[in-house]
């Protein structure tokens, strides 16, 4: 009976199941404008070619922030971190989560709600991750 009441109170409270609160955190939501050349682009992992790449992109994109967005690609987390940056269309979006089901990583922006655009706008959500709590080789949802 007890371990009943403990594998309830783990499922309740989200222990034990996918990444929690302290192991993910949003470290830079910045509004990119709605440019054409945002659409498609993909998402990719802090410190590598990928975000090399993600940046010249954005640079061709010419946004207006793009001091801002190369310092927050150029962001290096702590050795027991990862970090990984999204580009992801939107409207009025104020913030970004992370999630992490199996080897999947996925973005789902958040706020905004009751607004309508005309034109898609693209933000930059950048997160971090503790290193143990995500796949060795993640699928980066695109």
């Amino acid at each position: 009976m007890r371990w009943i009441v403990v594998c309830l109170l783990l499922a309740v409270t989200g222990c034990g199941a996918g990444a929690s609160k302290g192991q993910v955190e949003l470290e830079n939501f910045t509004t990119l404008g709605s440019a054409p050349e945002l659409a498609g682009l993909g998402p990719a992992e802090l410190g590598t070619a990928g975000s090399q790449e993600l940046q010249r992109a954005l640079e061709s994109a010419k946004i207006s922030n793009l001091d801002e967005v190369r310092a927050t690609l150029s962001f290096a987390p702590p050795a027991d971190r990862r970090g990984f940056a999204f580009v992801e269309p939107g409207c009025a979006e104020d913030g970004a989560e992370l999630t992490i089901e199996g080897d999947t990583v996925n973005v789902n922006l958040t706020g905004g709600e009751n607004v309508n655009c005309a034109t898609a706008n693209y933000f930059l959500a950048v997160f971090t991750v503790d290193r143990d709590s995500i796949p060795a080789a993640p699928k980066l949802r695109r």
